[in-house]
């Protein structure tokens, strides 16, 4: 609307001036005058059209306007680790800054699925540097849980903006996923590079925007498979002590919608047949499907919306908490979420029965 505005300021002003000048004009002008404001209102209106028309298309195009491919950051989250039995991670971590000045220090913290407590571990990366650990070694006290590595200043030890970091993860897990690789989710730090990112001196990575850069509000788990083996893996960002709780609408193939909700703690791994049945075979094949669809492997398929209600501790409640819920197919695949809107409230990690309103 503010194009098409600015030019119904435009022809006022042409008006105005019409009735300025209008003595200075000679008779034989008038005909010139009357086709030169014809043809402007004419051209007026077709740029009120056009702005109309890409302002449409621009409110239809969705939540983003950039590309979804991955750039790198100053904190990556990597959603699963497994020491459990035979199982062992590999988990890289990349140091892209090509600059002779450009080493940098990334702490891996690992976040232990049970009880929410963490270890850590500061590794130096020179520039084109690259460091891939065997969590089996790294850290053979925790059997399995999330990881997430930020980077530090070499000379300080504080938490620092370096979006250079990038990473992966191959799983070997006897368990939930058989072999697979997972891709961090990569936050950029908002500071310029080097400086502290810490601003509220706190300790903790704040995913707010102003820190690091925030969470989506909604996540969608674009398909599912109606397999026994298909999971969900989710993360609470608001603290250690805290319960997170977060509503579903599923759709089958047919655009029926299922609704539902799930809790976790600070991290859990979930088979979607033990959240709810409507993630069966049986139930999907049971609804208004669409038969002319055959889905994966001879199983049905849908897919999520997810959104968060509130995370609560013994002492506090936090309302719409940020979280992250990753897919397993068939214990063989795992997929990051799509995303949409913005959600501040995240934060790397609060230990304690409060949440960091900062």
């Amino acid at each position: 609307m503010g194009f098409a505005l600015r030019c119904c300021r435009l022809f006022v002003l042409l008006v105005r001036w019409r009735v300025l000048v209008g003595t200075r004009w000679r008779p034989n002008d008038r005909l010139s005058e009357a086709l030169i404001m014809q043809r402007f209102a004419s051209v007026l209106l077709s740029m009120i059209a056009l702005s109309t028309v890409v302002l449409s298309g621009s409110a239809q195009a969705g939540g983003n306007t950039t590309s979804s491919i991955d750039r790198p950051g100053s904190l990556l989250v990597f959603p699963y680790f497994s020491n459990a039995g035979a199982s062992n991670t590999f988990i890289t971590v990349t140091n892209t800054n090509p600059d002779s000045l450009g080493t940098v220090d990334v702490e891996f913290v690992y976040i232990n699925g049970q009880d929410c407590l963490e270890f850590n571990r500061t590794r130096r990366l020179t520039p084109n540097d690259t460091i891939t650990v065997a969590s089996k070694l790294d850290n053979p006290g925790d059997e399995r849980g999330y990881v997430y590595v930020f980077a530090k200043s070499p000379l300080t030890g504080a938490a620092i903006s370096w979006n250079w970091l990038e990473g992966d993860s191959i799983i070997a897990s006897a368990g939930d996923l058989l072999l697979t690789n997972v891709s961090p989710v990569v936050y950029a730090a908002m500071a310029p590079q080097g400086v502290p990112t810490d601003l509220d001196a706190d300790g903790i990575r704040d995913m707010n925007g102003m820190e690091y850069a925030s969470n989506p509000d909604e996540l969608h788990i674009p398909r599912f498979i109606a397999t026994a083996g298909s999971s969900l893996i989710f993360l609470g960002f608001t603290g250690a002590s805290f319960t997170t709780v977060v509503n579903y609408v599923a759709y089958n193939d047919n655009e029926e919608a299922f609704s539902g909700q799930v809790t976790f703690d600070c991290w859990d791994i979930r088979r979607l047949n033990a959240i709810s049945g409507i993630f069966t075979d049986s139930f999907l094949e049971s609804t208004n499907h669409d038969v002319g669809e055959t889905g994966v492997l001879g199983k049905e398929t849908g897919w999520m919306r997810l959104n968060s209600v509130m995370a609560y501790s013994s002492a506090a409640q936090q309302i719409n908490p940020a979280f992250l819920a990753v897919r397993v197919d068939s214990s063989l695949y795992a997929t990051l979420p799509y995303g949409l809107g913005e959600n501040r409230n995240g934060d790397l990690l609060v230990l304690g029965p409060f949440p960091d309103m900062n």
